[in-house]
């Protein structure tokens, strides 16, 4: 097979080869990122040696086993491309930090991390339901990227290409799914300290893929970034510097000074001002980076561009420090469930409640969409697309379905994305809460105890001996099944008001437009900034925020396409 790979000029790729005389082929081997195995943790040449030793070792027909069990054991961010000849193997991570996109063209497969590289050779035609999509939601779900002849391999995918028959076959092969069937059944005490257990190990293992560096924490006033800071040093790693970034003076930058004080690390802060989102963040390199942030799969995270930027020109010294965001503690503890309507309810049934729920949370960025039915009809077949080969029935899989969508398209497409800033300003990330380990206590977690995350704070509170999570309280013996239907049955009563035309014009009027006037000057990022306020302000009714403006910005900018013409 004749295989072009293009790799991006952002991130490092290593290459081995070998040639196998009694077996007539030659193996090409390329890996970005790094992994932890038994011989320890493997980066560059000793990754792409590994990768090669098993690929060459192994037989054929168990590759996909034994490269599957060794994926999802072991801990690391990583992509892999293997070329055995006739057959062409590409592989993501369990969440798909290091993307890869796909094209055949002339009877080549042309693989790359980078989109640029599949569409700069020729005008490809744009997908119009993907340009909805991702007006919508913020991103373009399954296999689909914005243009029809290039696809996305999935989170936690192995992509085989095989040509031996003339005509390119395509097989995907997923090695690991985030809807568990082995529930533990344990004590509330001991999942916490099996939590602290396996938060420690996933933590060391990083520590021991950073040689010492550096390690700068976007600290909020979450309780994500809040973990990672008090897990440093417990583990007493104190080669750490917090941040954080926003208007003067707002709430989240007040408590990450607080808990870098408490716990004895330095701390910066980077201001936000209006002249500095209207003069700096449109100029051309901004441009280059949303498009290479973009990847035709999600709009562009931009919220820390102008931090970044100021942060390099003031700490050059530190160009081989290594970021560590909070991402995603707040969903994969459970904090997303209470989106799922009545998911606790043991008198709904109703197999279109993932989907309902999915719609109401994910696809509201330009609500009008939802009011035409051409376009509500795609959406909903797309979503129904993903959905369908998971089993529906009972409460607790229309909750893992959800959970199942929210890791394989937000998380993976859009929130991870986040770190394509680091790395266009060239530095290293890592993202602990998305270790393996994380990621397979919190999937085989009893759905009760990751509602309103309460295993998960009853966590934070018990191993803090700095006081940082102050702020919350202990759930236990307090999230009980009437508790949570009666929270869903007051959502249920707000969302038949707001259906009410004469309630949902008052709510409207003395709710939603108090919010974004507020939001407009109290944005603790000043992202609405970006727009004067009459065009923010005015937007209001549609319940639009600055996310739904530059959705609209980028998509007319990077695909050249009219809004207006597309929805009315």
């Amino acid at each position: 097979m004749n295989l072009q790979f293009k790799s991006s000029q952002h991130r490092s790729w290593q290459s081995s080869e070998v040639h196998r005389k009694e077996l007539g082929i030659n193996i090409n081997v390329y890996v970005s990122g790094w992994i932890s195995t038994n011989q320890g943790i493997l980066k560059g040449e000793d990754f792409s040696e590994f990768i090669l030793d098993k690929c060459q070792n192994i037989v054929y027909e168990n590759l996909k086993e034994d490269l599957s069990y060794l994926l999802v054991n072991n801990d690391g961010n990583f992509a892999i491309v293997v070329c055995f000849d006739s057959k062409v193997w590409a592989i993501t991570d369990l969440v798909r930090t290091i993307p890869l996109f796909w094209s055949i063209k002339d009877k080549s497969i042309v693989i790359s991390d980078d989109i640029t590289y599949l569409v700069s050779d020729a005008k490809l035609a744009t997908d119009y339901d993907s340009i909805i999509e991702m007006l919508a939601s913020g991103y373009v779900t399954d296999v689909n990227t914005v243009y029809k002849e290039v696809k996305s391999i999935r989170p936690a995918e192995i992509l085989i290409c095989d040509d031996s028959d003339q005509i390119p076959n395509i097989e995907l092969f997923r090695y690991f799914t985030y809807k568990s069937d082995n529930i533990r059944e344990i004590s509330h005490e001991e999942n916490i300290k099996l939590l602290d257990k396996t938060t420690k190990s996933a933590f060391e293992v990083i520590l021991n893929s950073l040689n010492g560096s550096k390690i700068i924490i976007p600290l909020s006033g979450g309780l994500d970034s809040r973990l990672i800071a008090l897990t440093l040093k417990r583990l007493k790693y104190e080669n750490v510097l917090c941040i954080s970034y926003g208007t003067e003076g707002n709430k989240d930058s007040i408590r990450s000074r607080e808990t870098a004080e408490k716990l004895g690390f330095p701390w910066e802060m980077i201001p936000y001002t209006k002249q500095q989102h209207v003069s700096k963040a449109r100029d051309d390199k901004f441009w280059r980076f949303s498009e290479y942030a973009s990847n035709g799969t999600s709009l562009p995270h931009i919220d820390d561009w102008i931090a970044l930027n100021q942060f390099r020109n003031k700490f050059r010294d530190l160009s081989d420090a290594v970021f560590m965001p909070g991402h995603t503690g707040d969903f994969i503890s459970g904090g997303h469930l209470k989106y799922l309507n009545y998911a606790f309810d043991d008198h709904h049934e109703s197999s279109n409640e993932p989907r309902r729920s999915i719609i109401d949370k994910h696809y509201s960025l330009w609500g009008s969409i939802l009011k035409d039915e051409l376009l509500a009809t795609i959406l909903n077949n797309r979503i129904s697309d993903v959905l369908e080969k998971l089993n529906l029935s009972g409460n607790l899989n229309k909750a893992q379905a959800y959970e199942f969508w929210e890791w394989q398209e937000r998380q993976s497409k859009y929130i991870v994305n986040s770190v394509r800033s680091y790395e266009f300003h060239g530095y290293q990330w890592r993202i602990p809460l998305w270790s393996t380990q994380f990621v397979r206590f919190w999937s085989e977690t009893p759905l009760m105890l990751k509602y309103d995350q309460s295993l998960y704070k009853d966590y934070l509170i018990s191993f803090d001996d700095y006081g940082i999570y102050s702020d919350i309280k202990l759930t236990t013996n307090k999230t009980s099944k009437t508790n949570i239907n009666n929270n869903h049955f007051k959502k249920f009563a707000k969302q038949t008001l707001n259906k009410t035309p004469l309630a949902s014009n008052l709510l409207k009027k003395r709710s939603i437009r108090k919010k974004f006037e507020y939001q407009y000057d109290n944005h603790p990022l000043g992202m609405p900034l970006q727009y004067d306020r009459q065009s923010y302000v005015k937007n209001y009714y549609s319940k639009r925020h600055h996310v739904s403006l530059w959705a609209k910005e980028f998509i007319e900018k990077q695909y050249d396409f009219s809004i207006e013409k597309m929805i009315g």
